[in-house]
């Protein structure tokens, strides 16, 4: 099988909830444009898959109060996940071999575990320990070709989400 890398989800889910927060758009709309985007590489993932894992992430930035600073905080973990493996460790984007988002053989991402890597983040954030996003940064202006990049820079409709 070829099933999506935990960073990968985690980043399309980051994305979906920014766009959402971002937009008044329904959720639906950007988890089925990820959803989509990622299946087109992946073993299937469901919109819903996505959906419910953004909204874990929204009621956790309801609970800490994030207010205006939460699309900061999606875009932060979003840019911590796509561009470190840890706090100390950069990923390889190009690697000399294959390509960086290639598809695992085995099924390693959840919704619980995309949520405590989430809150870690938050956590990090909040004790200067976890690595910001640079002012302006944004997936879609990745030049990495990456799918979950490409997908990113695709348009929606509010007419998609029927």
């Amino acid at each position: 099988m070829s099933f999506c890398p935990n960073w990968i989800f985690d980043v399309a889910v980051g994305k979906s909830s920014q766009e959402f927060l971002a937009t008044d758009n329904p959720l639906t709309l950007y988890s089925k444009k990820y959803a989509e985007g990622l299946s087109e590489k992946y073993t299937e993932i469901t919109p819903q898959e996505i959906s419910d894992t953004s909204e874990l992430l929204l009621l956790f930035l309801d609970e800490v109060n994030a207010g205006e600073n939460a699309v900061e905080m999606l875009n932060g973990f979003q840019y911590f996940r796509y561009n470190f493996e840890s706090v100390t460790k950069l990923r390889k984007l190009t690697p000399l071999f294959g390509e960086a988002d290639e598809p695992v053989k085995l099924l390693n991402y959840r919704s619980e575990d995309t949520l405590k890597r989430f809150k870690a983040y938050v956590f990090g954030l909040r004790s200067e320990s976890a690595p910001e996003a640079p002012a302006g940064w944004n997936l879609s202006a990745e030049t990495n070709v990456l799918h979950i990049a490409d997908i990113a820079r695709r348009e929606v409709s509010i007419f998609d989400a029927l």
